[in-house]
This record gives C-alpha cells, sequence and structure tokens, in this order.
C-alpha cells in the first residue's frame, strides 16, 4: 500500500514537470529592433570665386553673371565706388555660387592692310580754270580722301573734303568754281594750275604720303 502511494506521487510529479517544460518551451522568442543612429548632413561651406575684370566689364554685370548682389561684391573687396573698376582687378566673389563658365570668343582674322590704289588717269583742259579738270580712278579697295591733297610742282594744294571714294570710282577735281558733288569737286580758283609746261600732279594723304604722281606733256 505504501509503495502505492509512492509510486502515484512520483507519476504526478513527473507529469507536472514535464508539462512545465513544454510551456517553456512553447514560448516565443521575440526580437528586439536595432537603433540605428542617424548621421548629421554635412553643411555647406560658402566658397568664394575669384575673377579678373575683362575690358567692358561692369561691377553690375559680374554680379548678374554670378547671381550675387552688387553689395557683396562691393563689400567683399572694399570697393567704395561700385561704378569704377580696373581691367586686369581680381575680385573676390562671396559664395555658395558655380563658377560660371567663361566664354572665349572666337579669333578675329586679322584683315590684310591693303594700301589704297590711286592714280591720277588724265589732266584735261590745261590752261583755262574753267576747263582744267583732273581726273583721279580708285583702282584699288574703297578709301576716305578727306584731308587728301592734290598738289602740282608750284606747290598749288587742293585739299580734299569728307569724301569716300568707292572701289573702281572716279571723282573729277575742277580748277575753277562750282558746287562739291561726290563725282565733281571744284578748286573754285579764277586761274588755270596745270598750264606749266612738264608740270607734275602729287596726289598724297593726310600724312604726306604720295600714292600718285603724273608728270603733264
Amino acid at each position: 500500500m505504501y509503495k502505492r502511494w509512492i509510486l502515484l506521487i512520483v507519476t504526478i510529479l513527473l507529469a507536472a514537470c514535464k508539462q512545465q517544460t513544454t510551456v517553456l518551451t512553447s514560448m516565443p522568442t521575440s526580437t528586439l529592433p536595432t537603433a540605428t543612429r542617424e548621421l548629421p548632413l554635412p553643411a555647406l561651406t560658402p566658397t568664394p570665386a575669384i575673377y579678373v575684370v575683362q575690358a567692358g566689364d561692369t561691377l553690375s554685370a559680374i554680379a548678374t553673371k554670378f547671381d550675387v548682389p552688387v553689395e557683396w561684391i562691393a563689400q567683399a573687396n572694399n570697393i567704395q565706388d561700385p561704378n569704377v573698376i580696373r581691367v586686369g582687378q581680381t575680385l573676390i566673389i562671396p559664395g555658395p555660387t558655380p563658377i560660371p563658365t567663361e566664354t572665349v570668343p572666337p579669333t578675329a582674322t586679322p584683315t590684310p592692310d591693303v594700301p589704297p590704289q590711286l592714280e591720277i588717269a588724265s589732266v584735261i583742259g590745261r590752261g583755262a580754270p574753267g576747263t582744267e579738270t583732273v581726273v583721279i580712278a580708285n583702282r584699288g579697295r574703297s578709301v576716305s580722301l578727306k584731308q587728301w591733297t592734290l598738289r602740282d610742282a608750284q606747290d598749288n594744294i587742293f585739299v580734299f573734303p569728307d569724301l569716300y571714294l568707292s572701289a573702281g570710282a572716279e571723282v573729277r577735281i575742277h580748277t575753277g568754281k562750282g558746287e562739291n558733288t561726290p563725282l565733281h569737286l571744284y578748286w573754285n580758283r579764277e586761274t588755270a594750275v596745270w598750264e606749266e609746261e612738264s608740270d607734275t600732279a602729287i596726289l598724297a594723304d593726310d600724312r604726306g604720303v604720295v600714292y600718285a604722281s603724273k608728270t603733264l606733256e
């Protein structure tokens, strides 16, 4: 009888232990979330740009190019008068701002300096102021004859007015009186100029450089 009670107690205890073990193993395991540390964004640091003043620049144009107020540039460079800057001056442009791409103008091809090609084509009506006429022909490029001179060997001098002689054109200089036109100019003399034998007609520019001459027969 006593053994039977002992066996019953042991059986109850084993059953209780088994139930407790089953409950413990059936509990779900929870996963704790891992905290993520957020790094702060780096702060923008204003970076000034450097600009060298070019010919034709103004402070307002430079400010527009860099999209900053004129006052900022003036203050950064200790400029008292915003209207006064010089070519080659180095300016500090306050940032942050991107440096604009400078547009390089195309290199101009130099035009060859071709000298005028003028000719004293003829001198007609010599000896009478009403008929004397010197014919000058342009055999080259167009040229301004302003302040050019036509003279003879005796230093009688005619000074050209503001006249532009086109390529291939002619102009006539009359010794007598009249009204100037693009094709006819008047010396307004009362005496002849080209009556001397073996006289020479000389055409020179405003610096005295001779471009044409003609010995009269």
